[in-house]
């Protein structure tokens, strides 16, 4: 991927890898780039700036066009929350 670019910047790893699967389902090859220590820290991501959705210059207006269309930051953080209590629950 030459001349990549920044579109959305997440704040968990799940929450960016779920936008890339997306794109990847439109055609859109992406990168997910976050700082957590290869996964040992992910805590760390928020720290260093957040979860870096990149994707060719060429593919950046239809890619962000595609995830505001489709979903939000937001809606994506909702549900891993969602999904995280669930599991929290069915623990206790």
């Amino acid at each position: 991927m030459n001349d990549t670019v920044e579109i959305e910047t997440y704040g968990s790893t799940f929450a960016a890898r779920a936008a890339a699967a997306h794109l990847e389902s439109e055609g859109i090859q992406s990168q997910v780039i976050t700082d957590n220590a290869g996964g040992a820290f992910p805590s760390m991501s928020g720290l260093s700036g957040g979860v870096r959705l990149l994707v060719s210059g060429d593919d950046a207006e239809r890619a962000s066009q595609i995830l505001s269309e489709h979903h939000t930051v937001d809606e994506v953080e909702e549900a891993e929350e969602s999904a995280g209590r669930t599991e929290e629950e069915s623990k206790a």
